[in-house]
């Protein structure tokens, strides 16, 4: 059987991880021109499912690589008044609605480096992973898959797997009845280098998992630590890996958030603003908190920021397909006001990998595999995406989700 998967993102580099590990013939084919050509983020929070998955996936020396570079914060999301000051400090699995991992004892929670993960994630995938493969169309039969990119690639497959983000090509004509809706939330993420932060901010948003502050408008400012116990640049020489991860440095992820009415009148406008001034509009709009919360984005690196549009998956019955299917956000979209959507897109890879090792042991046929895949991800995949929104409406201003 051989696997084509679209999109070479953390979830898709997951499932690209087990397959190869268990033998199988998988091919990654990326839109970018190569792992680092545009921004994708900074800190992201890893509960036990991604945690888990991660493990399952990864070779045991690239686990150990993933352990020895990712934050071990206090497990609390933790909320703050806008002189940060102390209002609650919530276990992160009540405020994740993840209660159901502490009653299986496997509760765990991780901050980890965005591009340092997907390094990782990438070893070992050189021979399989093609960049600058941008799809237009696949064609889809009994016989197989075809991917027709627009370069003029074509390449011929049993199994057709979008992992290629919320904007993905490969649901548009797989499900195109699947809807987008703007969320009415924005947000302008940047970064503080953690001597910066430690100057700024309570001692606590550099320990828990999460921190964040709001105002009675439900703009908020939120932050989060990576602090690496062994950093990235000597990390893999420590484990006797040929390997060299990219330097980085310890920081906190810093995020500015609320209804989209506070960012400017038209999207267009704020997404050609440039960092320096993407930083300026998140100093002004804290200009009316006390001077505590208010020299938080000041403190931030320049260059740092970036700004980005928040929207959601609607739930939908997604139809069966015999040979064609998807995971992440590609399916699921959500905001991240539960810091999920990292881990649930990695419990996806590994759902579907289980199914797919099935498939190649003969012990079950590939489009009953995917009717169970799909049964179980879309569910709690969904659920995930309901909570999202409704945390969202209730701390953003988030438009409710249209179901």
């Amino acid at each position: 059987m051989t696997i084509i998967i679209i999109g070479a993102g953390i979830g898709g580099l997951c499932l690209a991880q087990m397959l190869k590990k268990n033998g199988m013939n998988v091919q990654v084919f990326e839109r970018d021109a190569n792992a680092s050509d545009r921004p994708q983020g900074y800190r992201l929070h890893l509960d036990a499912d991604g945690i888990s998955a991660i493990k399952e996936s990864l070779p045991e020396k690239l686990f150990e690589l993933f352990e020895l570079t990712s934050t071990n914060p206090l497990a609390y999301t933790t909320i703050l008044d806008t002189a940060l000051k102390l209002k609650r400090r919530f276990p992160i699995d009540e405020y994740s609605k993840t209660e159901h991992h502490i009653e299986r004892g496997v509760a765990r929670h991780l901050n980890v480096n965005r591009a340092t993960l997907r390094e990782i994630l990438l070893t070992g995938l050189d021979d399989i992973c093609y960049y600058g493969a941008k799809l237009d169309h696949y064609e889809a039969d009994e016989k197989g898959i075809t991917a027709f990119f627009e370069d003029g690639r074509i390449i011929k497959g049993d199994l057709l797997i979008g992992a290629d983000g919320a904007g993905s090509v490969v649901r548009k004509q797989r499900a195109p009845e699947a809807k987008l809706m703007d969320s009415g939330a924005r947000a302008i993420y940047g970064r503080i280098k953690l001597e910066d932060a430690r100057k700024v901010l309570p001692q606590l948003c550099i320990a828990d998992v999460f921190t964040a502050a709001s105002d009675a408008r439900k703009l908020i400012l939120g932050v989060g630590p990576i602090i690496f116990p062994v950093r990235p640049e000597s990390a893999a020489q420590s484990l006797g890996l040929d390997r060299t991860l990219n330097e980085q440095h310890d920081y906190v992820g810093c995020i500015i958030s609320g209804r989209k009415e506070f960012f400017g009148s038209d999207d267009t406008e704020v997404r050609k603003k440039t960092s320096d001034e993407l930083q300026q509009m998140a100093i002004e709009l804290l200009s009316d908190w006390p001077s505590e919360a208010s020299s938080v984005p000041a403190a931030g690196e320049k260059g740092s920021f970036f700004y980005i549009e928040m929207n959601s998956s609607i739930p939908f019955d997604l139809k069966p397909h015999h040979n064609v299917t998807l995971l992440g956000d590609a399916i699921h979209n959500m905001t991240p006001s539960l810091g999920r959507g990292a881990n649930v897109a990695l419990k996806d890879a590994v759902l579907l990998g289980k199914e797919l090792i099935e498939v190649a042991l003969g012990k079950k046929e590939l489009v009953n595999s995917l009717a169970d895949y799909e049964r179980e991800m879309t569910e709690y995949g969904f659920n995930v995406v309901r909570h999202s929104a409704e945390m969202g409406t209730k701390l953003l201003g988030q438009d409710p989700l249209t179901e």
